[in-house]
């Protein structure tokens, strides 16, 4: 009976291992599966892939993209990309059904036209493909990030996606069978090869008892041997069989008492951290990368204008008060007048940047940055406004000029989440934006400003009081009248980490020359004013209309130091008799 029994387990041990071996082998699920797409009726000019088509955790998917000719995967952050999208109708791709190996989607109707997004600064990458696109998921940076699909806007983008990734289907009965079978086999060979010693009948009590003696010391029993071979058993499974009983109370010892109480001094630190886990991720509005690109192509573009001074050349970079002046500067060039050309872009090297991070980032969308061609501390940095107006719109450059002498900016990395986008009556300043510049208008036209203590020494300001003291004094019997304002339009503000603020702003200065009425004709100082006068001479009053924009460093609340100008530059707009004797 023992033989038959013991052949009996060897042989459901050894069908145990081969299925459950076999469940492990050339019996398991593949090792990737695809989910496909639904069909639509209709088409759409755009196709969204949301971050959730990945699996937490998992490798990253593999999507297999099929289009109508070209078309362009773009990637950017989920909130990015949903205002891009704004109203145009789409596919939104939401999900992986990876029980049933199907993708979730749906279509949005709306407009049935957009711009084609491709290349554009939203934007951290765009790969543009023919036919097929095989695009394997991977984020550039913490957060949700979407992938944005696209023909050019006018044609249907790709519907056709199929996702490959990890199949998670398991066997759950492999590791278990494999274990059963080994404990079936160990157990069978120990039946076939053991010995049965019975004790052996005797007269009286103590004899028996010495057998019994004698039995346990010079072989085992029956018992003894199906515990030898469970023992084996169980270690041939990978099973470890605890050596002493274990007890559920509490160890006195001290190692004991202090691992609990590192435990505990764990967990209680670790509640702060999940609470601050809770609070909304922040994120730059252009990452290091990205930056980098938009300033390469505003040097590209506007470096292109300024070669052959086109004005339509500015359109695709520039924007408020960079384009108004640069404008006037090609105006003035173009009629073979002799003035310096304007300043040529260097942003090879970021010296700083205050990119605001996307909690309060709305459209319109401002950074401030100071570049140089090199690294070289001698050379003359120069500081740069731009704003981007919407999801669609590419940054534009709204001031540029060289920072002034003894000026400083404060050292700003990329990504940085404490700075902030701001307005011009932004609070926690030691003065408001709007107010600043124009108290700084009253202490440019005025040299004894009730506010020219507000503002730390500056040689533009000293500058500007020379020359305006100059010019009053060569306009002979005329009086020169200076007048400035601020345009509110063109005022944009970026916060710094110590609480301060930049400020980026553009004054209007008015130079009213006033003659008396027996006064000698005015007289033009130089080529450029009678070119825009229109005469070397006047008999009635003269306007000289400047634009000086301006960038400014404001301190917090409460902080002692001075308001600083970072840089500025003078541009004359125009010349004009206002009024003839």
């Amino acid at each position: 009976m023992r033989k038959v029994i013991s052949v009996i387990a060897i042989l459901l041990g050894a069908i145990a291992l081969v299925v459950g071996i076999g469940q492990k082998t050339f019996w398991a699920p593949p090792e990737t599966v695809t989910a496909s797409m639904p069909e639509f009726k209709e088409e759409s000019p755009l196709t969204v892939i949301q971050p959730s088509v990945q699996n937490p955790g998992s490798e990253p998917v593999e999507l297999v993209i099929t289009g109508k000719g070209e078309f362009t995967a773009s990637l950017a952050r989920s909130y990015d990309v949903e205002a891009w999208v704004g109203d145009a109708a789409h596919v939104e791709l939401t999900a992986v059904d990876r029980e049933n190996h199907q993708l979730i989607a749906e279509r949005l109707d709306g407009e049935k036209k957009t711009p084609n997004p491709a290349g554009d600064d939203l934007f951290f990458d765009s790969q543009k493909a023919d036919g097929t696109m095989t695009y394997r998921w991977t984020a550039p940076d913490d957060g949700d990030w979407s992938l944005l699909l696209a023909a050019d806007g006018t044609k249907a983008a790709p519907s056709e996606i199929s996702v490959t990734y990890a199949n998670d289907d398991a066997m759950p009965w492999a590791l278990p069978l494999i274990i059963i079978g080994a404990l079936l086999l160990v157990l069978g060979v120990a039946l076939l090869v053991m010995r049965v010693i019975k004790p052996a009948k005797s007269a009286n009590s103590g004899r028996r008892a010495e057998t019994a003696v004698a039995n346990t010391k010079n072989g085992p029993t029956k018992q003894n041997s199906l515990a030898v071979a469970a023992v084996l058993a169980l270690a041939v499974s990978g099973i470890s069989v605890p050596m002493a009983p274990t007890s559920d109370k509490p160890s006195d010892s001290p190692k004991a008492s202090e691992s609990a109480s590192a435990s505990e001094s764990a967990s209680a630190s670790a509640k702060p951290s999940e609470s601050t886990a809770e609070e909304k991720p922040s994120y730059p509005v252009l990452t290091e990368e990205q930056l980098q690109r938009v300033l390469s192509d505003v040097e590209k573009q506007i470096g292109k204008a300024d070669e052959k001074n086109t004005k339509k050349d500015l359109d695709s970079r520039a924007s408020g008060a960079f384009k108004d002046l640069r404008t006037k500067r090609y105006d003035i060039l173009n009629d073979k007048i002799k003035i310096a050309k304007p300043l040529a872009l260097k942003t090879s090297v970021i010296r700083s940047a205050a990119v605001p991070n996307s909690s309060e980032a709305k459209f319109p969308r401002v950074i401030t940055v100071v570049t140089a061609k090199d690294s070289d501390p001698a050379t003359l940095p120069i500081a740069l406004t731009l704003q981007q107006n919407s999801a669609r719109d590419n940054y534009k450059l709204t001031f540029a000029a060289q920072m002034l002498p003894n000026s400083t900016f404060p050292g700003i990395a990329v990504g940085d989440p404490s700075v902030t986008q701001l307005d011009a009556n932004a609070e926690g300043l030691k003065v408001k934006p709007k107010d600043a510049l124009t108290q700084l208008a009253d202490v440019l036209t005025n040299e004894k400003s009730k506010h020219k203590d507000n503002f730390a020494e500056s040689e533009f300001i000293k500058a500007i009081h020379s020359g305006q003291k100059a010019e009053q004094k060569d306009a002979k019997e005329a009086k020169v009248k200076y007048s400035r304002t601020v345009t509110d339009k063109d005022t944009q503000v970026v916060s710094t980490p110590d609480g301060g603020a930049i400020v980026t702003g553009r004054l209007n200065q008015k130079a009213v020359f006033e003659r008396t009425e027996d006064a000698d004709p005015l007289e033009s100082a130089d080529e450029l004013t009678k070119k825009l006068l229109g005469s070397s001479t006047s008999n009635g009053n003269v306007e000289i209309t400047y634009a000086e924009p301006v960038m400014m460093y404001i301190p917090a609340s409460g902080n002692d130091d001075k308001i600083q100008l970072v840089a500025s530059e003078v541009s004359l707009l125009s010349v004009k008799q206002v009024e003839e004797n």
